[in-house]
């Protein structure tokens, strides 16, 4: 999944955020992902998978921009589609 998103400039970097307030924190996670078998790849294009921040009008992430909790979850979830 990193592949997907890792040369985007679009926020948010993953789909689960997490300071710890250790020495060593990554921040952003992708633990979320879309798993498909190989015969379906040329299916799924690059931009066919978004991480969703909004519920409609409600906003998933804070103003800070990490996932908000109170209206969502701790986890951003995925939107992605098959097709040509």
């Amino acid at each position: 999944m990193w592949g997907h998103f890792g040369d985007r400039d679009r926020n948010p970097a993953g789909t689960y955020y997490r300071d710890s307030g250790q020495h060593v924190n990554y921040y952003w996670n992708m633990f979320d992902q879309v798993l498909i078998r190989p015969s379906l790849l040329d299916m799924f294009p690059s931009e066919g998978v978004e991480i969703v921040t909004h519920a409609g009008r409600i906003p998933l992430l804070t103003s800070t921009g990490v996932p908000n909790r109170r209206t969502g979850s701790d986890h951003l979830p995925l939107l992605f589609t098959l097709g040509n």
